[in-house]
């Protein structure tokens, strides 16, 4: 069975068949080389690039130069970099934006042609895995720009914390993962001021239960030396 073409290639027909315009990049992931990829592919091309995953882990591998490359994109004038996912994982719906997809724009900035597939922007996606891309039917077009659409109006920007991953994706590697839910807390589990207060009251039951006693002990001898008097006066 023949595998195809990379990813990577039919993304490179898709920006030369639709060169000019606003392009929409919406990948669940990406890492350094992939934004290097990218950045040498749409030299003074505005686009808008959302990422769903900025974990730094996908940013750990780079060159030097690849990084200042990187950087240098992210910081163009013309463009934008989005990021969207949900805290409280499908508490309220989907949880992360996982799309494949690149929208080539008119000169009004809405998309008119779709690539979609597997491939994330990453040199794995682009040019190592068998992935699929392929450019969207028109019938769909409407259900894709609606998807685009409502997630962009719900991304908000990340271009510093993009930034941020491609300088030091060490950093902040807590902050990285905010679909995490908090560790549960071990305070009602194991209260280290139980066992006292147990100790406190098991010994107030003690003493409690030794003054009856004693007490019980006290009139029992008392009414053992009435008894005994009695018989002797007899």
């Amino acid at each position: 069975m023949q595998l195809g073409a990379g990813a990577g290639d039919r993304v490179e027909r898709f920006l030369r068949s639709h060169a000019a315009g606003r392009l929409v990049v919406c990948v669940g992931s990406a890492s350094v080389s992939g934004l290097v990829w990218l950045a040498e592919r749409t030299r003074q091309r505005p686009m808008t690039l959302l990422i769903g995953d900025l974990q730094g882990r996908n940013f750990q591998h780079a060159t030097d130069a690849d990084r200042r490359a990187a950087l240098a994109f992210v910081q163009r004038s013309d463009v934008e970099v989005r990021n969207w996912y949900r805290t409280a994982r499908n508490a309220a719906g989907r949880s992360e934006a996982h799309l494949k997809v690149w929208a080539a724009c008119d000169e009004r900035g809405a998309p008119h042609a779709f690539l979609v597939g597997s491939a994330n922007l990453t040199t794995a996606g682009l040019a190592e895995n068998v992935e699929l891309m392929t450019v969207a039917d028109s019938s769909e077009h409407d259900y894709l720009g609606g998807v685009l659409q409502a997630l962009l109006e719900k991304s908000w920007l990340a271009e510093d914390q993009l930034v941020e991953r491609i300088g030091d994706p060490d950093a902040k590697a807590e902050a990285q993962r905010p679909h995490r839910p908090a560790a549960r807390s071990d305070q009602h589990r194991h209260n280290p001021a139980a066992p006292k207060a147990q100790t406190g009251c098991a010994k107030q039951t003690a003493v409690l239960v030794a003054c009856v006693l004693g007490f019980g002990m006290a009139v029992l001898t008392q009414v053992i030396r009435a008894a005994d008097s009695a018989r002797r006066s007899n």
